[in-house]
């Protein structure tokens, strides 16, 4: 992902955040033609070591893209709220944009044991199901049900070794423009619009 300089987030923690907050992702890697393959599925960050840190995944055995996770490294993309800018709403300038925030995740994969695929699964479970009215446990499915699933899958660990996010929200635009952009987006109210203009006031203090 081409990100420059203006708009690169370097700071762990932010795009460790982001991360997690948008954990639903697009796992890509190329078969041994160098076809590219691509599955959209939930990856966790985890902290293996202090500082050192995977994501733990799963796709169908009966998908193919497992068996080239050897095939270089395996990349993981992660987007989050984006939306278009008028250029209506600047003073100066015709040219609109869109602004959004992604991070893209490179690294070597790993296949997990049978035992790191339960823990996995648990550890994934257990984060989802936190938000339910009534939580279900893995220990509530029963056993052969649980082992046939295990059995479909193949679980996975990436090596978290590159990392590239790129938070395009009108860092170029002089403060004028920049909260008319986000006066703009707030009056539209969807979430993605209110997402994106929260992340650009949270950049800048208000100058007005």
């Amino acid at each position: 992902m081409y990100t420059p300089s203006l708009t690169r987030e370097t700071n762990w923690d932010t795009i460790a955040a982001f991360i997690r907050e948008h954990g639903f992702g697009l796992l890509i890697n190329v078969d041994d033609a160098g076809t590219p393959h691509a599955t959209h599925l939930p990856l966790a960050l985890v902290e293996k070591t202090p500082g050192n840190f995977v994501l733990h995944g799963h796709v169908a055995k009966v998908n193919p893209q497992w068996q080239w996770f050897g095939n270089g490294e395996t990349l993981a993309v992660f987007s989050g709220e984006h939306a278009y800018i008028s250029s209506s709403w600047y003073e100066k300038g015709k040219i609109p944009t869109w602004n959004y925030m992604a991070v893209h995740i490179h690294g070597s994969v790993r296949i997990q044991e049978e035992a790191e695929v339960a823990a996995a699964l648990e550890a994934l479970m257990d984060h989802y199901e936190a938000a339910s009215a009534c939580p279900v446990h893995i220990s509530e499915i029963d056993e052969k049900t649980f082992r046939n699933n295990v059995n479909a899958i193949v679980g996975f660990e990436l090596t978290v070794k590159e990392v590239n996010a790129n938070y395009k929200l009108s860092q170029h635009k002089e403060d004028k423009d920049y909260f008319s952009v986000i006066d703009h987006l707030k009056a539209l109210g969807d979430e993605h619009s209110l997402v994106v203009a929260a992340a650009m006031a949270a950049r800048r203090s208000s100058a007005k």
